[in-house]
């Protein structure tokens, strides 16, 4: 196995709907990339010299280095990788320097091998950088990662805005950009976005 994407969210949550349909793609077409739902267990995995991408996407928590998911907490200690793979944590505040040193100190891994935002995220965000890996492949990962974390500290405030938006547009991701659009600040982060407007149908009917 050379990639895992993880979800840790409850499966009958609508918010992450779109990413575990493109997380089951991705696993299906990407050379040795599985999809696993978080049940509660420990991920056990050092022995597994070949991984090098793991991918965590839920809900963080503000103050400690945790997903937080029906089973109970997904924290550093339930976690072990081989010391050369690579931690994203999609989730809010995951980024969070202390948090970072929790995550990597668990998995076993150097902090630098450790990523993710420290403040709020938005799963919509993280599904069209998702649909970056679909499109560009691995080599272009890192790079579009920083871009998802700058459109989420740049975007934070409008959160509230673009959701609004989604929802007074019947969950239509592409009427709601039409609407939104002309913010100067998410004609800043165009081509991010682009990916979502290419496969609207990740975005569709979220809650």
């Amino acid at each position: 196995m050379k990639g895992l994407l993880l979800v840790c969210a409850d499966p009958d949550e609508k918010q992450f709907a779109g990413l575990r349909l493109l997380m089951a793609r991705l696993a299906a077409e990407l050379p040795g990339f599985a999809c696993r739902q978080w049940r509660g267990r420990a991920l056990r995995c050092r022995w597994r010299r070949r991984l090098d991408l793991v991918l965590i996407s839920g809900h963080g928590t503000r103050d400690r280095a945790a997903f937080r998911s029906p089973p109970g907490y997904l924290t550093p200690e339930s976690l072990s990788l081989p010391r050369g793979s690579r931690l994203y944590l999609l989730g809010c505040h995951q980024g969070r320097p202390e948090l970072r040193k929790a995550w990597a100190a668990g998995a076993g891994l150097a902090q630098d091998r450790v990523r993710g935002h420290d403040g709020e995220t938005e799963s919509a965000l993280s599904t069209c950088l998702l649909l970056h890996l679909l499109e560009d492949g691995l080599s272009a990962f890192e790079d579009w990662f920083t871009a998802w974390q700058r459109c989420n500290a740049d975007l934070a405030e409008y959160f509230p805005l673009l959701r609004a938006a989604y929802a007074d547009c019947a969950a239509d991701p592409l009427r709601a950009w039409e609407r939104v659009s002309g913010l100067p600040a998410l004609q800043a982060h165009r081509d991010f976005f682009g990916s979502g407007l290419r496969h609207p149908e990740y975005l569709t009917g979220l809650a």
